[in-house]
């Protein structure tokens, strides 16, 4: 056997490369120079041992050590049954350092296994090629790694399982048993670890972490220095704290400190359970990764911010009662809320772009798309009024308001925007300014039918003054005067009726009436009217009574109302037509005229205050416009309706009041009709109390004329002075006096017995309930209201 062992010397000794050569039994018997260089051995190691025992179980690695050797048995186990060389895959087996067999460098193998046949054809020897592709494998491992890193990161928008992937990647190619990653708070020197990556045993790292507790070398990360320790026994910065590295199952180790502007803000963890000697590559790898780890998972935070501040944004804007919209900064819009696609009924991303401006009015859409383009032009702020398409098909006004949002450059990034219903101001706007038209157009309205009288009334009193007129021109001088003032008080008393009404003060006196009197009674008050512009009057009444409840003043102002109503505005010689009639539960009472009609425009309006048709000569007596609106308003007092119907100018009016009928209610007994009062029978001593000397003056003399006794006092004062008060029967006094007031005076006279039984009577302008009751309560027995009906101030006379 020994001649034929090769010589050493001759086949080895020569050899550049790594050889073994062993028996088939896989005893080693030669080892070239080169390949005890490459594995650190000696020879006297190796020659003579069974090569399985010699590769044993590596504590770096046993696992891949057992592995590494079960693919060399069965490579050597091919070649003696094939007599053929066999090349192995890669494999990894783990060096010791010289001169430190407890720290181990990662080392991967190309191996070939090769026969040496004898003269039979056996196999006599095996030779042993190996061939060191650490640096190879570690790049391929590298360009690997980041390619596997950037397919993982592909589909992972979380920044935890963006960090938590990476460490599990970059764990497996360098083979360790632990990749962590924290941010570091330098307030308390700790690092809090989130997700990390262990081999199974291996506890996680995550919470916080104290630095101090593991050794001095957390300044170099600070100064961004990278820490990488080899055997944490035998390394000066953390021999001492090997305790605590034992507890955490960490031998050798690397830290790569993250830096952002110049501060210590990250630190990737790499860590082994055996010392490791840390390669080159090893760290550089560990650097790409942390700082792609960071920029990856910065840009995760920024987009999860981002998302989470879209939810936010999404969120308010749905709960805002308004639209809301955003556009990029040409103008194209990219968002609307939900409250857009409510009002609008649109489906959600059909109005995105520029179809916007579809949903406008066909005349509002040249004018708001010139506005927008401005505003995309300018930058200045964009904000409209205009018609929206509703989800009903009806056009709504709208208010378009928009702000360009800014850079730090000052440069346009976005518009947001916002469209508020304003359908209802509008329209409200628009009835304030046709009421402020209306009000306007009332004034001056008042003004002429306060004018008119007053050029009657100043003609007859000069005609009186001047000592000429016969006894017919003065009588006819003073019935002028006496219309005119009782036209005058009727003004005064429409303005106040619908002041009562439209403010709900009226106070019905309800009783059971038939309508067939109170139209009667109206007829009455209206005749007058209707003879004097020589119109037709047709009455309709039914057989059976028409019977409701309601307040018959009032009542017989409504129709009278509109018999006059018919009456002005129908030109002389005119037809008016009035019918009673049962519809269903109402009674209805219908006035129709062939006058002047009502525009079209003016119909829906007609019951508003101030409302009057179109002044002209044949309508004199126009009014102020207050009459419809008292009717409706009363009408609807008893709970029924009013109606106006026109074909149009010219073509006359029809007016209809509807009142539920009542039912099963006797008819109301006629009542007796009341006493006339015969003027008084003795002369009263009498005080006027009136700072107007002409009111004073002209009431004085009524009284006289009536033989009365009459005295006059501008003030209360006066009046107090007076030596005859005890001897007075009746004291008429003004409210409004200068100094003590008609109320304070009343007062006095009640509480001096001289005067105490003496009758008061307030003639004053004002004549709401309230004042009426304060007059009671000042003592006074009558309240009359300026002006007066001599034959009602005569009246309370007479009861004195």
């Amino acid at each position: 056997m020994s001649d034929r062992t090769p010589d050493p010397a001759a086949v080895f000794g020569a050899l550049p490369a790594p050889y073994v050569l062993l028996t088939p039994d896989f005893t080693i018997v030669l080892a070239s120079d080169a390949f005890l260089r490459a594995n650190g051995w000696q020879r006297e190691q190796l020659i003579g041992r069974d090569v399985f025992a010699v590769f044993a179980a590596l504590p770096t690695d046993p696992q891949a050590n057992a592995r590494t050797m079960a693919n060399l048995r069965a490579s050597l186990a091919r070649v003696l049954d094939t007599r053929a060389p066999d090349e192995m895959a890669v494999q990894r087996y783990d060096i010791p350092l010289p001169g430190q067999p407890a720290l181990f460098q990662q080392k991967y193998w190309s191996a070939v296994n090769s026969p040496v046949l004898d003269d039979a054809g056996d196999v006599a020897y095996i030779v042993h090629y190996v061939k060191d592709v650490t640096a190879r494998m570690r790049g391929t491992a590298r360009r690997d790694a980041l390619r596997s890193l950037a397919d993982a990161w592909r589909d992972v928008r979380a920044p935890r399982e963006i960090v938590r992937t990476a460490l599990e990647i970059l764990g497996e190619v360098l083979g360790v048993s632990r990749v962590s990653f924290g941010r570091y708070n330098d307030a308390t020197d700790t690092l809090y670890v989130g997700p990390d990556w262990c081999t199974p045993g291996i506890p996680s790292l995550e919470g916080t972490v104290h630095l101090r507790d593991f050794g001095s070398f957390v300044d170099e990360m600070l100064r961004g220095e990278a820490v990488v320790v080899h055997d944490v026994a035998q390394d000066p910065r953390t021999a001492a704290h090997a305790g605590p590295f034992r507890r955490h199952h960490a031998q050798s180790f690397v830290d790569i400190p993250v830096i952002e502007q110049g501060r210590l803000k990250s630190i990737l963890v790499v860590s082994d359970t055996v010392p490791r000697q840390w390669a080159g590559e090893d760290v550089t790898l560990m650097r790409e990764f942390a700082e792609r780890i960071r920029t990856a998972s910065e840009r995760a935070r920024s987009m999860e911010a981002l998302a989470t501040s879209e939810a936010k944004f999404r969120s308010i804007t749905n709960a805002m009662p308004q639209m809301v919209w955003s556009t990029l900064p040409d103008g194209w819009h990219d968002y609307f809320n939900a409250q857009w696609y409510d009002y609008t009924g649109m489906p959600p991303g059909s109005t995105d772009g520029v179809r916007w401006n579809e949903m406008f009015h066909p005349d509002d859409r040249e004018r708001a798309w010139a506005a927008w383009q401005h505003s995309l032009d300018t930058g200045d702020v964009y904000e409209i009024q205009y018609r929206l398409r509703h989800r009903s098909g009806e056009y709504r006004w709208t208010l378009g308001r928009a702000l360009p949002v800014r850079d730090d450059t000052g440069r346009i990034i976005r518009w947001m925007g916002t469209c508020t219903d304003i359908h209802s101001q509008k329209l409200a706007e628009d009835a304030l300014r046709e009421a402020a038209a209306r009000k306007d157009e009332f004034l001056a309205m008042l003004a002429h039918e306060l004018r008119n009288p007053l050029a009657p009334i100043g003609t007859a009193a000069q005609l009186l003054q001047g000592g000429l007129a016969d006894e017919k021109t003065r009588i006819a001088a003073s019935n002028i005067i006496s219309r005119q003032v009782r036209h005058m008080a009727h003004l005064v008393d429409d303005l106040l009726d619908v002041s009562r009404v439209t403010r709900g003060l009226v106070q019905l006196n309800m009783a059971d009436l038939d309508l067939a009197e109170v139209v009667a009674s109206a007829v009455e008050q209206a005749m007058p009217l209707i003879d004097e512009r020589r119109h037709a009057l047709d009455l309709d009444l039914p057989d059976t009574p028409a019977r409701v409840h309601g307040d018959r003043t009032r009542l017989v102002q409504v129709i009278a109302n509109l018999l006059n109503n018919a009456a002005k505005y129908t030109p002389h010689s005119g037809r008016i037509a009035l019918h009673l009639d049962v519809v269903d539960s109402h009674a209805r009472v219908t006035v129709r005229d062939n006058g002047n009609g009502i525009a079209p425009t003016l119909l829906p309006h007609i019951f508003d205050l101030f409302i009057q048709g179109e002044r002209n000569p044949d309508r004199a007596q126009g009014g102020l416009g207050l009459g419809l609106t008292l009717v409706k308003s009363i009408t609807m007092l008893h709970d029924g309706f009013v109606t106006a119907h026109s074909d149009g100018p010219g073509r006359g009016s029809e007016f209809a009041i509807h009142l539920p009928l009542l039912e099963g209610v006797p008819a109301p007994a006629p009542r007796a009709p009341a006493e006339t009062r015969r003027p008084a029978a003795r002369a009263l001593r009498l005080l006027v109390v009136e700072d107007n000397p002409d009111a004073a003056g002209v009431l004085a003399e009524l009284l006289r004329s009536e033989g009365h006794d009459v005295a006059v006092a501008e003030d209360a004062e006066a009046a107090l002075r007076r030596a005859d008060l005890a001897a007075t029967d009746a004291f008429i006094l003004d409210i409004g006096l200068p100094g003590m007031d008609g109320y304070t005076l009343a007062r006095h006279l009640r509480a001096d017995p001289a005067t105490a039984g003496a009758t008061l009577i307030a003639l004053t302008g004002y004549g709401q309930p309230s004042d009426r009751a304060q007059s009671h309560a000042a003592g006074f027995n009558r309240h009359l209201v300026k002006p007066a009906d001599p034959a009602e101030l005569l009246l309370a006379l007479q009861a004195v």
